[in-house]
């Protein structure tokens, strides 16, 4: 029995070295929305995607799952290549860029010159595969004017299915995202024209 004993608790320690050793797979958001359509040509209106908020909890390098008790349980194996705020901005603005060619997308910090005409905040409520396995997106988001008056301010949630594991939890969160995008898209286009910077002599 002592021998025995001695035996499983050898094994029991090379399992947890082995699976210290293996790397843990980092992922990247990825943007969906996809057209031909060439952007307008000339002088455009533009929109500015500022930084986007995320939780505590969501703000860590491991993709991050709910569980049923209400526990939140990180994937030590599975992490983000970038933070998940900064991924957020970057799929949202290339998905604009698609979605409203007319406007010029640019994500903040801003390059020197005049200031985008339009600035779009998002504040990240939940981005996380919940207990049921599907994905939900949660963000409270609004449209402002140069001047900081808000033109638009919603509060939304889109849902993708996704299995148990990592790859496609993301691959979800991408869905949940450019349907998200849609829904800014639309609310932009709803506003009144905004006007075009002066072009230079």
């Amino acid at each position: 029995m002592r021998r025995a004993g001695v035996v499983l608790a050898a094994l029991l320690a090379s399992a947890c070295v082995l699976k210290r050793s293996q790397p843990a797979r980092l992922f990247v958001l990825d943007a969906l929305a996809t057209g031909t359509e060439a952007p307008a040509a000339g002088a455009r209106p533009g929109l500015g995607v500022l930084r986007v908020t995320v939780p505590d909890w969501l703000d860590r390098p491991e993709i991050t799952a709910r569980m049923a008790s209400g526990e939140i349980r990180p994937d030590e194996m599975a992490r983000w290549g970038e933070p998940l705020g900064r991924g957020i901005q970057r799929v949202v603005a290339e998905n604009l860029a698609v979605l409203l060619p007319d406007r010029a997308v640019a994500r903040a910090p801003f390059a020197a010159g005049p200031s985008p005409e339009q600035r779009l905040a998002i504040s990240v409520v939940e981005a996380a595969r919940q207990p049921d396995g599907t994905v939900r997106v949660e963000t409270r988001w609004s449209v402002m004017g140069r001047e900081g008056a808000a033109l638009v301010q919603r509060r939304s949630t889109h849902s993708a299915a996704a299995a148990t594991d990592a790859a496609a939890t993301v691959r979800a969160l991408n869905e949940a995202l450019a349907a998200l995008s849609r829904e800014i898209a639309d609310a932009v286009r709803a506003l009144p024209p905004a006007a075009a910077p002066a072009a230079s002599p």
